[in-house]
């Protein structure tokens, strides 16, 4: 949640649009770029200019949507070097290549029209050496290869251009559930068989540029145990394998199977192959892992926002997607929370902005004032399109707000209020000392010295939960695999 984008417009509309506002940033990205003069070729395909525009066009929003790019010049000339690399490898002559790093600790890749592509600081740091980077960078590259948005939007019947740049997000375990929250079916995504290809011509150009196609192998695995891992962690009762309907990906169990058995065409002998690992690690040593700072973190279930100074506990069991615009929170039985903030005027009371602005056209019950940590609030309750819902509006400042929106189907809501108050009540500032201990964190490369073992080493790690299952996931480690002296390994320190 950005500081300087707390809510989607000055003046917040009726609750049920601005609930979804910042979901459909999403979706926003997409329908602005629909018009029925669009450009096609003999083919009916949208022409490599009209796509040229459209990744234009799309790019800075893209860029705000993730929090911003990550500027290390270093990182940004040799991811852009390998993309050509491998592009020249695959034939593509034809356009542009731009690589852009995103400043998120979401673990996705993805390429837009016009040979944009994206890969997040979350891949980069789940990944273990160059030949796994370089499978994923060729799986979008076959992507644009194969004009895969040029055919979807024919698929789409051109509801809209833009559909799908997005496409990627779905393979998060978080933003996954961000997407289920509202209306997200306007960003349209690859067709499983267009993945499945992908993924094929991605490893043939991996491999034509020496790369070991295993790489793509070893990433999805670590993939899957990702996602998984992160669903346990969250208290999320989805199953990290089972794509939902706006899931661009196939179930990364799928694809591993599919990409194990195309990679025994290259045969058992790897001689000429590299992973390239010491100069992969060297090249991620100390890169910022996790959220930004400048966006809020999540620490031990809480929300902290520095730069806001506000911190609030994330009810039990729910994953929390953090987007510009607001905190988004998806939990069991399809309960959601969605916290934002808006300016507002000095002189003008909570009840007002609840019952005439926020809840205009609702039929709001219950509106009770109270106090939380010595400020203001209040709050309210509606049932709307069969839904109910419970608005909390707290007074942070005179000329600033901050609000909680909870929704659940009305058989669960009981169940959920427990929660939803003690959310509500622990929502407070933070002090200067608090502001002073969050500290980011960073990927660290080190080496295993004698006597040091994954149990030792897991519990260096910045991060709560369970560290030991963290570190093998961070650093491909099966179950049951070991260390050696001289292993380089990743950690997390701040």
């Amino acid at each position: 949640m950005s500081e300087t984008d707390q809510n989607c417009g000055r003046k917040p509309p009726r609750v049920m649009w601005r609930a979804w506002c910042a979901v459909l940033l999403l979706g926003g990205l997409v329908s602005g770029g629909c018009t029925s003069s669009v450009e096609t070729n003999q083919d009916g395909l949208i022409t490599h200019e009209e796509e040229a525009k459209i990744g234009a066009a799309a790019h800075p929003e893209i860029i705000a949507q993730f929090g911003g790019s990550y500027n290390d010049p270093k990182l940004v000339r040799h991811l852009t070097r390998l993309v050509q690399k491998l592009s020249a490898e695959g034939g593509q002559t034809r356009e542009t290549l731009r690589v852009t790093v995103l400043d998120t600790p979401v673990v996705n890749a993805f390429a837009s029209p016009g040979g944009y592509i994206y890969v997040t600081r979350g891949l980069l740091a789940l990944a273990n050496d160059e030949a796994e980077l370089a499978g994923v960078l060729a799986h979008e590259l076959g992507h644009l290869s194969s004009r895969h948005s040029a055919k979807r939007q024919i698929a789409a019947q051109r509801v809209s251009v833009l559909g799908g740049v997005l496409r990627g997000l779905s393979d998060s375990a978080y933003l996954s559930d961000s997407l289920r929250l509202g209306s997200a079916r306007s960003i349209a995504a690859y067709s499983r068989d267009q993945e499945l290809e992908a993924d094929k011509l991605g490893m043939v150009m991996a491999a034509r540029a020496q790369y070991d196609p295993s790489g793509a192998v070893s990433f999805l695995t670590s993939l899957e145990r990702h996602f998984a891992f992160e669903a346990r962690h969250s208290g999320s009762r989805d199953n990290a394998n089972n794509p939902s309907i706006y899931s661009s990906h196939p179930g990364t169990l799928q694809r591993i199977e599919q990409v194990k058995s195309h990679a025994l065409s290259f045969g058992n002998d790897t001689a000429g192959y590299v992973r390239n690992r010491d100069l992969y690690l060297d090249l991620i040593d100390q890169l910022p892992y996790g959220e930004s700072l400048v966006q809020g973190v999540l620490r031990d279930r809480r929300f902290l926002h520095p730069g806001l100074r506000i911190q609030f506990a994330v009810p039990e069991g729910f994953a929390v997607i953090n987007h510009r615009a607001a905190v988004l929170g998806r939990g069991p039985d399809e309960s959601v929370f969605i916290f934002d903030g808006a300016e507002i005027s000095a002189d003008v009371p909570l009840r007002r902005h609840l019952i005439d602005n926020w809840g205009e056209g609702l039929n709001l019950q219950n509106v009770t004032p109270f106090k939380i940590n010595g400020m203001p609030a209040l709050s309210a309750e509606t049932l709307h399109k069969g839904l109910g819902h419970e608005l909390v509006v707290i007074r942070y400042s005179p000329k600033l707000i901050y609000r909680f929106l909870f929704i659940t189907r009305p058989v669960v809501t009981a169940r959920y209020e427990k929660q939803f108050r003690a959310t509500v009540q622990s929502f407070d500032r933070l002090t200067g000392q608090q502001v002073e201990a969050l500290k980011p964190m960073r990927i660290s490369v080190v080496t295993v010295q004698d006597g040091q073992t994954v149990d030792r080493l897991a519990r260096r790690l910045a991060t709560g939960g369970d560290k030991v299952a963290r570190f093998r996931i961070l650093n491909g480690l099966g179950p049951k695999d070991v260390l050696t002296p001289g292993q380089r390994v990743k950690i997390i320190t701040k």
